[in-house]
């Protein structure tokens, strides 16, 4: 009997790590291994580049805005806006914006008097509805593009094909010295490589508001951000998750698209944003529910399994099975690290993979209970 158990745990453990297999071969290394996007020729291609919007939603963020917000209006870009909706600032930001104003006169500012209702959404709908063009981008105040060529790259993904109305950008965080800004910049990694993975194979189903574009048309046919307006995210990965499908979005890979942000600094300020987040996540399709539920589970229990397996007559091939697993997971991964330049974090990727199937055991289950209301506004 006790034999028959540890053979139906072997099973599981079996199953499990075959599909993390499946997931690693199938689905990331579509990242992994495509081609390097080359910037489309810069003299045959300005005159069909869209003019653009650039939304950035603050609220009492003065000292972002005076440092970042000038790498934002000297894009190199032919023609564009830089909207900022300041959402009920109670510090400098109104000061701060007024004296970028009197050198950039492509910025411009909406106030949205008293703020009513928790988090972003309601500010940034109005900010949609008055921005001047249709193709918008998005990114936040405490950000910065790696490079004046941020708004050129994201656009050029708008003109390799005619279908192509959401562009997915990528937003890691800067590094710096500490576990906690190790694990932060590899989830992100982590993060990031599911939804391009999936977009690239024909399920887009999030992206990062810090660095995302579509085309304001979408933003009437999913019905704005009605669907959730009660929870306080989501203005970004949920419209996503409505509105992009297999033909309309593309993804952004070029580095000097990369727009970056600082970490969290303390824990728990981290598994706040992370709890906020995974609540977004509770509302997505049930299709992409189900694959990333599926990704997360295979994953928790291939590490959970190997542990209770390593004491049985199973222990040796439970870790042959690990040692296969690796095997597949460090060249992908590697590829990976230096396509989003972070190929530092491949070290570390062992202890930080296992880390991974704990945050999936605690923080998961956190997130189906915690109440958002008690998750504050950034």
């Amino acid at each position: 009997m006790a034999n028959g158990f540890w053979a139906v745990l072997f099973g599981v453990y079996a199953a499990a790590t075959a599909v993390q297999l499946v997931v690693w071969w199938a689905l990331f290394a579509r990242l992994a291994f495509r081609k390097v996007d080359f910037p489309l020729d810069c003299e045959t291609d300005t005159a069909r580049l869209p003019p653009l919007s650039v939304l950035i939603c603050a609220r009492n963020e003065a000292v972002n805005l005076a440092a970042n917000l000038p790498a934002v209006l000297t894009q190199k870009y032919p023609e564009f806006e830089v909207l900022v909706i300041d959402d009920d600032s109670t510090d400098d930001t109104g000061l701060v914006l007024q004296a970028l104003q009197k050198k950039y006169p492509h910025l411009h500012v909406l106030h949205t008097g008293p703020k009513t209702t928790p988090g972003k959404k309601q500010a940034l709908a109005r900010g949609i509805a008055v921005a001047r063009h249709e193709h918008l981008v998005f990114a936040d105040a405490d950000c910065w593009p790696a490079s004046p060529q941020w708004l050129r790259r994201m656009a050029d993904c708008f003109l390799k094909k005619q279908e192509v109305e959401i562009v997915l950008g990528y937003g890691p965080c800067l590094p710096e010295p500490g576990l906690l800004n190790n694990w932060i910049r590899f989830e992100t990694v982590h993060t990031a490589t599911q939804y391009f993975s999936f977009a690239l194979a024909g399920q887009p189903y999030m992206g990062v508001g810090r660095n995302l574009a579509w085309r304001r048309h979408l933003f009437g046919q999913v019905g704005g951000f009605s669907a959730h307006a009660t929870l306080s995210s989501g203005d970004d990965d949920l419209f996503v998750n409505a509105a992009a499908n297999n033909k309309n979005t593309a993804i952004c890979l070029a580095p000097e698209a990369f727009v970056f942000s600082e970490g969290k600094k303390t824990w728990r300020n981290w598994w706040r944003q992370k709890i906020r987040h995974l609540r977004a996540g509770m509302r997505y399709r049930l299709h992409h529910r189900l694959l990333l539920g599926l990704l997360a589970l295979t994953h928790f229990l291939h590490y959970f399994l190997l542990i209770v397996l390593l004491p049985t007559n199973f222990g040796i091939i439970s870790v042959a099975f690990y040692a296969v697993r690796m095997a597949s997971a460090l060249p992908i991964h590697r590829k990976i690290l230096c396509r989003l330049r972070e190929a530092h974090l491949l070290i570390w990727f062992p202890l930080l993979d296992a880390f991974l199937a704990i945050y999936y055991a605690v923080l998961v289950p956190r997130a189906l209970i915690y109440s958002d209301d008690l998750i504050s506004w950034k």
